[in-house]
């Protein structure tokens, strides 16, 4: 009677840990499902630039996106993968997708995909160089990408939206906000929408992170942290929404 007590008393407890478990487990779930978040990109290749500031990166717990123009996948990209970053696509050269033939398309746009894929690097993300794109070309690369990005201007996409299709993204390069006062306001302005919203993300990108026009500097991509951190918004890569 004794043992069938302490046994009766042990699956009792079981029970009650396994429903505290899968409680929690909800609760988690239903907590991601509802974050808001960034997609940060850099686009071409600025291998040096990017890597120097991995640490950077790990500080403020940021996944970034890295479309690069190469060939194959080069260490940066097996470095970057394994820090838990993205590798997206942006050509073999950074050549005008819109204004390419249909052989240029499959050599320096599709065939790319095997040859990554045989090396170990996944591309599920591309981003259309000068942000051109037509409806057919669209059509045709969502045959082969999961999520096709433009480059053009700040929306607000459901999470939803990132497992296939089209998305617009906003440039932070410097050469588009004239003083860092300027640049503050902007991003203070889009952080503060998206984090009045329920599992929004949106997407911001740049090239390198100097004081070039086509890059941002530090202190602005910092000021992006912090603000983001502030407002409690995560950084996602693409493919990390794309398996959600």
């Amino acid at each position: 009677m004794k043992a069938k007590r302490t046994v009766l008393l042990a699956l009792g407890a079981l029970f009650m840990v396994m429903i505290i478990v899968l409680g929690g487990i909800k609760l988690y779930r239903v907590k991601q499902a509802r974050q808001c978040g960034i997609l940060l990109a850099f686009d071409d290749y600025n291998a040096d630039n990017w890597s120097s500031y991995f640490d950077l990166f790990d500080e403020y717990d940021v996944k970034v996106t890295f479309f690069v123009s190469c060939t194959e996948p080069t260490d940066f990209c097996y470095e970057a993968v394994k820090r838990g970053h993205e590798i997206g696509f942006h050509t073999t050269s950074h050549f005008s997708v819109a204004d390419a033939s249909s052989e240029e398309i499959q050599a320096g746009v599709i065939d790319p995909i095997k040859i990554f894929h045989d090396k170990g690097i996944e591309l599920t993300t591309f981003a259309y160089p000068y942000g051109k794109y037509t409806s057919e070309t669209n059509e045709l690369l969502l045959q082969h990408y999961n999520i096709l990005r433009g480059a053009y201007y700040y929306e607000l996409h459901s999470k939803a939206d990132l497992r296939h299709g089209f998305v617009e993204s906003y440039s932070i390069d410097n050469v588009n906000h004239s003083s860092d006062e300027e640049y503050e306001a902007a991003i203070t302005e889009i952080l503060t929408q998206l984090s009045n919203n329920v599992g929004a993300v949106a997407s911001v990108y740049s090239h390198a992170i100097e004081a070039g026009d086509w890059c941002v500097t530090e202190e602005r991509l910092v000021f992006l942290f912090e603000k983001a951190k502030e407002l409690g918004l995560k950084f996602y890569t693409f493919q990390e929404l794309q398996r959600d």
